[in-house]
């Protein structure tokens, strides 16, 4: 049962499960049935019973942005961040800032808020570059701004893409890294599950603290992935997905310094140094709740959650 406000959706492996619970719902509340699931908190879902498909989009949501932006008939691209630009902070006064600026500090955040929903919902490949221009909310620059229109012109070209979920049966989690790649220094870590072809979680953020290597910003992710496998792992257990596929336990990495790190017990002097904390991944490699492999750069799906592609 998941419930957000008045909204309600209910899920069984029967349909008489299904028809029990409102009808028991129904004597304690009054409820309206709109039969079975299209749309949900502007999400749309789209199913395919003879072939087994399910399909999530935000074709109509991402319409409505684009309009309320003005960027409905704007000039389509191909991707969401243009890969030789990189964008820094303002060194401006304030003074200088409101003469300079071409989009006010409340029309950018609330420009950057609407794709954040798009990307929290179905567009996990927006979701490098809408955590890179929300760096700059409280003093945007003409620089900024274009890059959240060039982010705008990418859904227009791709609002029709969205989750599907069946068309193979590729599961598992892909976690990369880019050491040092903000202004700070900071890495940006990210990772993507995938059940039966399509992504059900993922993330992109800059890491906490400064790192010395591309092996502890990669060992880093390859943590927070650990943890969000765990996590997963429960929830599907709960739903009785077990039943019916494997237990979600490979995470696909391409730094094999990293790899090393968490299946080698011994302390290197080139990571000696790495908090404690960060070695939860290796109990789980040794408990076998967690399977590493290699995946080579080529083939890495959560590239994209730490930089900009071409």
């Amino acid at each position: 049962m998941l419930l957000y406000v008045d909204d309600l959706v209910l899920g069984a492996e029967h349909l008489e499960d299904i028809r029990w619970i409102k009808a028991a719902l129904s004597k304690a509340f009054e409820m309206t049935d709109l039969d079975e699931l299209k749309i949900f908190l502007g999400l749309e879902i789209t199913r395919n019973r003879n072939r087994r498909l399910l399909r999530i989009h935000q074709q109509r949501y991402i319409g409505q942005i684009l309009d309320r932006n003005g960027m409905n008939n704007s000039h389509p691209n191909l991707t969401p961040l243009d890969p030789h630009t990189r964008l820094l902070a303002s060194t401006k006064t304030k003074g200088e800032e409101a003469k300079a600026n071409q989009v006010t500090v409340e029309t950018y955040q609330s420009a950057r808020g609407s794709l954040m929903y798009a990307m929290l919902g179905t567009r996990p490949n927006i979701a490098y570059a809408v955590g890179l221009v929300s760096q700059f909310n409280h003093s945007p620059e003409a620089e900024h701004w274009i890059a959240v229109k060039r982010i705008f012109r990418y859904l227009a070209a791709t609002r029709n893409l969205g989750l599907c979920y069946g068309a193979s049966n590729l599961s598992g989690g892909f976690l990369d890294a880019d050491w040092g790649a903000g202004e700070d220094r900071k890495a940006v870590g990210g990772f993507v599950f995938l059940l039966n072809g399509g992504a059900i979680s993922w993330t992109s953020k800059k890491q906490t603290s400064i790192v010395l290597s591309t092996t502890q910003a990669e060992y880093m992710a390859m943590t927070q992935a650990a943890s969000e496998i765990l996590w997963l792992r429960v929830l599907l257990d709960e739903l009785g997905a077990f039943a019916h596929i494997e237990h979600l336990s490979q995470l696909n990495g391409d730094n094999q310094g990293a790899l090393t790190l968490a299946w080698n017990p011994e302390y290197h002097a080139r990571t000696k140094h790495i908090d404690i904390q960060r070695h939860f991944v290796r109990e789980l490699v040794t408990a076998e709740k967690v399977h590493l492999e290699y995946c080579p750069t080529s083939e890495m799906i959560a590239d994209i959650m730490t930089k900009a592609l071409p």
